[in-house]
């Protein structure tokens, strides 16, 4: 898939800098996020049809701690240079679902050389575990 490097409102930060969020996604990916995120906007109209497919039946569900606050979805995928990485949706966003919020282990923008406007592509990965999968930020 592909998608177009896009600029952010900043909440992606704000939502991967939650203790919770780290906990969870280290628990279910295996790495600890870069507190921020890549947006890519999905312009090709095929390729938005198969990611509403795709993010419905490969997600791993972010269950929040404490329960009163925005949980979400992940949605692994691995990026050039075989960066482990994921799409977080998380259960309130600005955003529609043309824009995904991409997060790794490392600031993308740099390690990739990547600008506004910049195509990306990515591979959708197997999520590990049983498909659904809830993933808790609990200590």
């Amino acid at each position: 898939m592909r998608g177009t490097v896009a600029s952010g409102v900043g909440q992606g930060a704000h939502f991967m800098s939650l203790p919770w969020v780290g906990r969870a996604v280290h628990r279910s990916l295996g790495f600890d996020p870069y507190p921020g995120t890549l947006n890519l906007r999905l312009t090709d109209p095929e390729m938005l049809v198969r990611w509403r497919d795709v993010s419905k039946e490969s997600a791993l569900v972010l269950t929040p701690s404490p329960p009163e606050t925005c949980g979400g979805r992940l949605i692994p995928i691995t990026l050039p240079r075989d960066i482990p990485a994921a799409v977080i949706v998380p259960d309130v966003t600005r955003y529609g679902d043309d824009v995904l919020e991409v997060i790794a282990a490392v600031h993308l923008r740099s390690c990739l050389g990547l600008e506004d406007g910049d195509a990306l592509e990515f591979v959708l990965t197997e999520p590990p575990g049983p498909r659904g999968a809830a993933a808790t930020g609990g200590r």
